[in-house]
Protein backbone atom coordinates (compact mmCIF):
# COMPACT_ATOMS: atom_id res chain seq x y z
CA UNK A 1 0.00 0.00 0.00
CA UNK A 2 2.63 2.33 0.85
CA UNK A 3 4.45 1.89 -2.48
CA UNK A 4 0.94 2.49 -4.28
CA UNK A 5 1.07 5.95 -2.13
CA UNK A 6 4.04 6.75 -3.20
CA UNK A 7 3.58 6.20 -6.85
CA UNK A 8 0.39 8.16 -6.39
CA UNK A 9 1.99 11.30 -4.80
CA UNK A 10 4.98 11.37 -7.65
CA UNK A 11 2.42 11.15 -10.45
CA UNK A 12 0.33 14.16 -8.73
CA UNK A 13 3.58 16.30 -8.11
CA UNK A 14 5.07 15.55 -12.12
CA UNK A 15 2.16 17.42 -12.62
CA UNK A 16 3.25 20.87 -11.36
CA UNK A 17 6.80 20.51 -12.35
CA UNK A 18 8.27 22.60 -15.37
CA UNK A 19 11.91 22.57 -16.54
CA UNK A 20 14.49 22.98 -19.28
CA UNK A 21 15.72 20.19 -21.03
CA UNK A 22 19.87 20.69 -20.36
CA UNK A 23 22.21 17.58 -22.65
CA UNK A 24 25.63 17.88 -21.36
CA UNK A 25 24.53 20.46 -18.63
CA UNK A 26 23.40 20.21 -15.42
CA UNK A 27 21.53 23.70 -15.06
CA UNK A 28 20.20 24.65 -18.11
CA UNK A 29 19.47 28.29 -19.15
CA UNK A 30 16.10 28.89 -17.35
CA UNK A 31 15.13 30.95 -20.72
CA UNK A 32 15.72 27.94 -22.87
CA UNK A 33 13.62 25.39 -23.50
CA UNK A 34 16.79 23.22 -24.82
CA UNK A 35 19.97 24.27 -23.85
CA UNK A 36 23.00 21.93 -25.37
CA UNK A 37 26.81 22.22 -24.15
CA UNK A 38 29.80 20.74 -26.17
CA UNK A 39 33.34 21.44 -26.87
CA UNK A 40 34.07 19.15 -30.00
CA UNK A 41 30.73 18.79 -31.54
CA UNK A 42 27.90 20.01 -33.35
CA UNK A 43 23.76 19.98 -33.88
CA UNK A 44 22.72 18.39 -37.09
CA UNK A 45 19.47 20.07 -38.18
CA UNK A 46 17.13 17.61 -40.10
CA UNK A 47 18.30 16.66 -43.53
CA UNK A 48 15.50 16.33 -46.29
CA UNK A 49 15.61 16.27 -49.79
CA UNK A 50 13.32 19.10 -51.68
CA UNK A 51 10.66 17.29 -52.15
CA UNK A 52 10.65 16.11 -48.48
CA UNK A 53 10.90 19.49 -47.58
CA UNK A 54 7.91 20.81 -49.63
CA UNK A 55 5.87 17.98 -48.67
CA UNK A 56 5.65 19.04 -45.19
CA UNK A 57 3.12 22.19 -44.11
CA UNK A 58 4.40 25.22 -43.36
CA UNK A 59 4.89 25.98 -39.57
CA UNK A 60 6.64 29.14 -38.82
CA UNK A 61 9.85 28.72 -37.52
CA UNK A 62 10.58 25.36 -38.88
CA UNK A 63 14.36 24.80 -39.67
CA UNK A 64 15.80 22.05 -41.73
CA UNK A 65 18.96 21.45 -44.40
CA UNK A 66 17.94 20.68 -47.66
CA UNK A 67 20.51 18.17 -49.08
CA UNK A 68 18.59 18.83 -53.09
CA UNK A 69 20.14 22.38 -52.58
CA UNK A 70 22.91 21.90 -50.09
CA UNK A 71 21.40 24.95 -48.01
CA UNK A 72 19.28 25.76 -44.79
CA UNK A 73 16.02 26.73 -44.95
CA UNK A 74 13.33 28.15 -42.68
CA UNK A 75 9.50 28.28 -42.88
CA UNK A 76 7.97 31.87 -42.15
CA UNK A 77 4.51 30.40 -41.35
CA UNK A 78 3.51 30.49 -45.26
CA UNK A 79 6.10 29.38 -47.24
CA UNK A 80 10.09 28.16 -47.10
CA UNK A 81 13.05 30.72 -47.65
CA UNK A 82 16.50 30.14 -48.76
CA UNK A 83 18.78 31.67 -45.65
CA UNK A 84 21.19 34.05 -47.16
CA UNK A 85 25.05 32.72 -47.08
CA UNK A 86 28.19 34.59 -47.83
CA UNK A 87 28.56 32.45 -50.85
CA UNK A 88 24.75 33.22 -52.09
CA UNK A 89 25.26 37.25 -51.70
CA UNK A 90 29.02 37.25 -52.69
CA UNK A 91 28.19 38.06 -56.50
CA UNK A 92 30.38 39.61 -58.85
CA UNK A 93 29.21 43.44 -59.97
CA UNK A 94 28.66 43.58 -63.19
CA UNK A 95 29.25 46.43 -65.12
CA UNK A 96 26.26 49.11 -66.20
CA UNK A 97 24.46 51.79 -64.91
CA UNK A 98 22.70 51.38 -61.35
CA UNK A 99 20.70 54.31 -60.06
CA UNK A 100 21.03 55.70 -56.65
CA UNK A 101 18.14 57.54 -54.80
CA UNK A 102 14.99 57.94 -55.94
CA UNK A 103 12.76 60.10 -58.68
CA UNK A 104 10.06 61.11 -56.12
CA UNK A 105 9.85 65.03 -55.91
CA UNK A 106 12.43 66.03 -52.86
CA UNK A 107 15.15 63.21 -53.83
CA UNK A 108 18.33 64.14 -56.21
CA UNK A 109 18.74 61.41 -58.70
CA UNK A 110 21.93 60.06 -59.24
CA UNK A 111 23.38 57.32 -61.84
CA UNK A 112 26.46 55.47 -61.23
CA UNK A 113 28.24 53.64 -63.82
CA UNK A 114 30.73 50.81 -63.23
CA UNK A 115 33.04 50.68 -65.96
CA UNK A 116 34.44 46.77 -65.46
CA UNK A 117 33.20 44.20 -63.39
CA UNK A 118 34.42 43.68 -60.05
CA UNK A 119 34.23 40.85 -57.40
CA UNK A 120 33.16 43.02 -54.30
CA UNK A 121 30.11 44.20 -52.53
CA UNK A 122 29.47 47.38 -52.75
CA UNK A 123 27.83 48.76 -49.93
CA UNK A 124 26.36 52.50 -49.96
CA UNK A 125 25.11 54.39 -47.58
CA UNK A 126 23.81 57.98 -47.41
CA UNK A 127 24.54 60.59 -45.14
CA UNK A 128 24.98 64.12 -44.29
CA UNK A 129 28.10 65.26 -43.38
CA UNK A 130 31.04 68.03 -44.50
CA UNK A 131 34.18 66.30 -45.20
CA UNK A 132 37.52 67.51 -46.38
CA UNK A 133 38.61 66.51 -49.73
CA UNK A 134 38.77 67.92 -53.27
CA UNK A 135 36.61 70.21 -55.38
CA UNK A 136 36.00 73.39 -57.39
CA UNK A 137 35.77 75.35 -54.20
CA UNK A 138 35.71 79.42 -55.20
CA UNK A 139 34.56 78.82 -58.62
CA UNK A 140 31.27 76.69 -58.18
CA UNK A 141 27.89 78.81 -58.06
CA UNK A 142 25.31 75.88 -58.44
CA UNK A 143 26.09 72.12 -58.37
CA UNK A 144 29.22 70.22 -57.96
CA UNK A 145 31.04 67.10 -57.06
CA UNK A 146 33.36 66.97 -54.37
CA UNK A 147 35.82 63.79 -53.64
CA UNK A 148 36.59 62.77 -49.86
CA UNK A 149 37.50 60.88 -47.26
CA UNK A 150 35.21 62.21 -44.57
CA UNK A 151 35.34 59.32 -42.13
CA UNK A 152 36.50 55.92 -41.81
CA UNK A 153 33.77 54.11 -43.61
CA UNK A 154 35.42 54.42 -46.94
CA UNK A 155 35.59 56.86 -49.99
CA UNK A 156 33.09 59.40 -50.12
CA UNK A 157 31.81 61.15 -53.04
CA UNK A 158 29.33 64.75 -52.50
CA UNK A 159 27.39 66.06 -54.41
CA UNK A 160 25.31 69.47 -53.76
CA UNK A 161 23.59 72.57 -54.77
CA UNK A 162 26.15 75.00 -53.50
CA UNK A 163 28.11 75.87 -50.13
CA UNK A 164 25.01 76.34 -48.09
CA UNK A 165 23.35 73.66 -48.52
CA UNK A 166 24.04 69.98 -46.43
CA UNK A 167 26.14 67.67 -48.57
CA UNK A 168 24.93 65.23 -49.99
CA UNK A 169 27.42 62.13 -49.37
CA UNK A 170 27.40 58.36 -50.88
CA UNK A 171 29.81 56.56 -48.79
CA UNK A 172 31.44 53.72 -51.35
CA UNK A 173 32.92 50.91 -49.58
CA UNK A 174 34.52 48.21 -51.83
CA UNK A 175 36.37 45.48 -50.42
CA UNK A 176 36.35 41.75 -50.08
CA UNK A 177 34.61 40.26 -48.08
CA UNK A 178 36.17 38.13 -45.02
CA UNK A 179 34.73 34.86 -43.66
Amino acid sequence: MKQISLVIVFLFLSFFVTAQVGINTTAPNAHAALDIQATNAGILIPRLTNSQRLSMPNVQGMLVYETTANAFFYNNGSQWIEMATLASINRTQQAGSFNVGSTTTGWQYYDVTFATAFPVIPIISLTYREGTGIDNSGSYSAEHIKVANASTTGFTIGIYDNANTNDVFINWIATEPTQ
